[in-house]
């Protein structure tokens, strides 16, 4: 089931392709987990841009080795308790 999130991560991977107006972009991002001591929580990160820059575009481009702050972000849990954000 859907929820939403805030956090902020270090973005380690990041692959780009497109489709059908949008460049997709699949990223991985961390964050460390204070209540566990050296724990890390890994995200799956899913984006969509426009290709067409006239097109309005709410999300600031991302790059590998980027420190991003996510809030509001919908996620689900994926398998080992990765998270899928979108």
């Amino acid at each position: 089931m859907p929820a939403q999130l805030s956090t902020i991560l270090y973005l380690s991977e990041y692959k780009e392709k497109t489709s059908s107006g949008y460049f997709i972009v699949n990223a991985v991002g961390y964050t460390r987990l204070e209540e566990e001591g050296d724990g890390v929580q890994k995200y799956n990160i899913t984006a969509f841009y426009p290709i067409d820059d006239s097109k309005p575009c709410y999300l600031p481009q991302m790059m590998e080795g980027q420190v991003l702050s996510i809030s509001n972000a919908k996620f689900n849990k994926g398998v080992n308790g990765e998270l899928d954000v979108s």
